[in-house]
């Protein structure tokens, strides 16, 4: 039983093309390049986000291409195409594909593939395809492929859904599942929660960071202690225990290290601030942390490392700039 009125609707008479493609839209696909080459060497690429799989046995997969097309002859006498699943970052590709023109392939990287048919250099997955068949398909002719040699490569896909171009990202509830705490079946219950993921996120980094930093002869303790007096000089020694977190004696600890090292200065019941030394020494275990991260952080993809830093920093811009 329908429970909305729709927005748009139609019927099989008189319907609006336009409408009818705006709703298709609300079908979400990949975008794909598909490139032919003929015996000549002419070489031929276009746009279509048709692509779908039909069979895997025989692995068969199919795109349609519309009848007034100028490659559609290239496609017709060439033996094979290629199908580029195009990565999240090859948006221009998609655009200069998409559009009428002899340069298409002008500063785009490609290798010859079979047939000759370019496959692009960066693409999220590609297929080869011998010719198999052609269908009538209205006003487009469907062009059906029997897959000959593919590759998958671990790049994020770019998207096309009503009208505008997106990316794939995770469901927040794809991955939710009941769970026990301590039964070793399941996620654990708090696993859909900011905080615990958070802490864990950071328990996990922050004990492998300074264990190796460690190894540079300074504690953890000892580096929030300069981090902090480097952004807010002339605090006291207990104004740096309550920015730090540290604690009391931890912080004084810290601080008589850190003093006894000519790397912080100053009367810890009044004003502390960093000497030249230290001033250096935290800009150098800075640069430290920076490859820390890299190492750590380098499979993670940079789009979603950058959303989550300014997450990060908008869940904390009214506490200033404190270090926990």
């Amino acid at each position: 039983m329908r429970t909305d009125d729709p927005t748009e609707a139609g019927a099989r008479e008189g319907f609006d093309p336009k409408a009818l493609r705006r709703t298709l839209g609300q079908f979400a696909t990949g975008v794909t390049v598909v490139t032919a080459a003929k015996p000549d060497g002419e070489i031929v690429g276009m746009t279509a986000n048709s692509f779908a799989s039909v069979s895997l046995e025989p692995p068969l997969v199919l795109w349609s291409i519309v009848r007034e097309a100028k490659s559609l002859p290239v496609f017709l006498e060439a033996t094979h195409f290629a199908i580029n699943v195009l990565a999240k970052d090859q948006l221009d590709h998609s655009n200069r594909f998409a559009r009428p023109g002899q340069d298409k392939f002008v500063d785009v990287d490609w290798t010859p593939g079979l047939g000759s048919a370019p496959v692009l250099s960066g693409a999220a997955a590609v297929f080869e395809c011998a010719r198999h068949a052609e269908h009538d398909g209205g006003d487009h002719i469907i062009m059906v492929g029997r897959v000959d040699r593919f590759a998958r490569f671990d790049r994020d896909v770019l998207v096309f859904a009503q009208g505008r171009y997106g990316v794939t990202a995770e469901h927040p509830l794809a991955d939710r599942q009941p769970g026990i705490a301590g039964s070793g079946d399941g996620p654990h219950p708090y696993d859909d929660f900011l905080i615990p993921l958070l802490h864990r996120a950071y328990s996990s980094l922050y004990d492998a960071f300074f264990a190796e930093l460690g190894e540079e002869g300074i504690s953890g303790p000892d580096m929030r202690v300069l981090a902090y007096l480097s952004i807010r000089p002339g605090s006291s020694a207990e104004l740096v225990s309550r920015g730090t977190y540290l604690g009391s004696q931890i912080t004084s600890e810290a601080l008589e290290t850190l003093r006894g090292q000519d790397l912080v200065a100053g009367d810890p019941d009044t004003a502390l601030h960093l000497t030249e030394t230290g001033t250096a020494r935290l800009k150098r275990l800075i640069q430290y942390a920076e490859r820390f991260e890299l190492e750590r952080l380098g499979d993670v993809d940079a789009v979603e490392l950058a959303t989550i830093k300014r997450l990060l920093r908008r869940l904390t811009e009214n506490d200033g700039p404190e270090f926990g």
